[in-house]
């Protein structure tokens, strides 16, 4: 287990690791709202009795899945993109520190904003508009819409019908109060030179690598099942690294019949 404090709500959560149980979630569940499924699995608050987690801003719901994703795989993050550059198509390593991208993507004070009335609201400073941050609540909700931008600043703003001007205004105060974890990663191809953008979506990453990890669940449980008679249910419930301890032992003792 591992204590993680959240960068955006400033809570304390309890990180633990990953069993069967949630393996067949992340192959079998709906990707729209897994994010927020796995995390109320995983994630326990260390001073309060319950959390709403999908109250949570997308941001600290990005920042969890990253520090999931540390405690199993390791704080660096590598990932590659191919050179679009013509006659080079060379593999373009990208890789960084998720302590460090989390400290670049800190949370700062926003000019021109104050604490709203409303728990959770903020106040354009001199104008009649509000707004809250995002949560995963709302990315579900506007994922399931034709227009989820304008859903999005229907839920968010306060009245929605806004200029431009001061639109722009409110997606940069939720920019500095929030700033997404989700966007351009640059890198350089070391054959050709070309300068080249990848954008890096955390919940796309992390859930990816998490179903790879996932994918032998089925026959972890085939193979555990026949050789020691456990009910699936107690095979789910043990920590993916002690399952993968079992299997080692097993596939050892195979090996030498």
């Amino acid at each position: 287990m591992g204590r993680v404090r959240l960068p955006i709500s400033g809570m304390e959560v309890m990180l633990q690791q990953l069993t069967g149980a949630e393996d067949i979630l992340l192959l079998e569940a709906s990707a729209h709202d897994i994010t927020v499924d796995l995390i109320a699995r995983l994630a326990s608050p260390v001073n309060a009795s319950a959390v709403e987690w999908s109250a949570l801003c997308v941001t600290d719901l990005d920042a969890l899945l990253l520090l999931l994703r540390e405690m199993i795989f390791g704080d660096l993050i590598r990932t590659d993109i191919v050179c679009p550059a013509e006659n080079c198509g060379k593999r373009i390593d990208i890789f960084f520190s998720i302590r460090e991208y989390l400290d670049h993507h800190r949370s700062r004070m926003a000019r021109g904003v104050e604490v709203a009335d409303e728990a959770g609201w903020f106040r354009l400073r001199s104008t009649p508009v509000s707004f809250r941050l995002p949560t995963g609540a709302d990315q579900v909700a506007v994922a399931k819409t034709s227009k989820p931008e304008r859903e999005l600043i229907r839920r968010c703003i306060q009245p929605a019908n806004i200029s431009a001007h001061l639109l722009k205004r409110v997606e940069t105060a939720m920019e500095t109060l929030a700033p997404s974890l989700s966007h351009d990663l640059q890198g350089q191809c070391h054959e050709c030179g070309m300068a080249v953008n990848m954008y890096f979506d955390v919940q796309y990453y992390v859930l990816s690598e998490l179903r790879h990890q996932a994918a032998f669940i089925y026959e972890d449980v085939h193979l555990l099942a026949m050789h020691y008679h456990w009910s699936q249910a107690e095979i789910l419930s043990l920590p993916h690294s002690r399952r993968a301890h079992y299997m080692e032992m097993l596939q050892q003792e195979r090996s030498r019949v």
